[in-house]
């Protein structure tokens, strides 16, 4: 960790795979209940993390580093696969789903990366469009909130990502995404 003492950057570790571990099981991220099961005080916790928003959004990074990279290197072909990455990270983790539907993240970096990757993904839309492979009428935020709105309900429903119905869900949106 930048900047951090050892021990300071122990305990934000443990705090983080705290964190994951209570994602994981569904266990809402209570900051107090963060500290108990990273076996730090509360107070280790709120010197790393205001907010549980500010928690959530940390433990997303990867995943956005990750939808970057996959956005950096996509081709117009590519656009499906590069949709359904996202529908299966927002289905699979619910953090993430929380953090790419909040109306305004609380950290500087969580900010920048999504403004990126809505930038690329307009890039990629575009080009595209171009090629007369999706519809002239969505933009970048609307494809944005029909992957948002899917994986929501299909995550309401408890339903896997993988699963057929998911799977044939998701192709209705994709073939609507298509140019007529």
């Amino acid at each position: 960790m930048d900047g951090l003492r050892r021990d300071a950057a122990r305990n934000r570790a443990r705090i983080l795979d705290a964190a994951r571990d209570l994602a994981a099981q569904d266990v809402p991220l209570a900051l107090n209940a963060v500290a108990r099961a990273a076996d730090v005080g509360v107070g280790t916790v709120y010197r790393h993390f205001a907010t549980a928003d500010e928690l959530e959004e940390t433990l997303v990074w990867e995943q956005l580093d990750a939808l970057a990279e996959i956005l950096r290197h996509a081709e117009p072909a590519q656009l499906e696969h590069v949709l359904t990455a996202h529908f299966t990270l927002l289905v699979e983790d619910a953090v993430f789903e929380r953090v790419t539907a909040r109306a305004r993240p609380v950290l500087d970096r969580t900010a920048t990366t999504r403004t990126a990757l809505v930038g690329r993904l307009a890039n990629l839309l575009e080009r595209a469009r171009t090629q007369g492979a999706v519809r002239a009428d969505v933009d970048a935020a609307g494809v944005l909130l029909l992957m948002c709105g899917l994986a929501h309900a299909v995550r309401s429903a408890e339903v896997a990502a993988d699963s057929v119905p998911a799977r044939a869900l998701l192709r209705v949106v994709l073939d609507g995404l298509r140019a007529p």
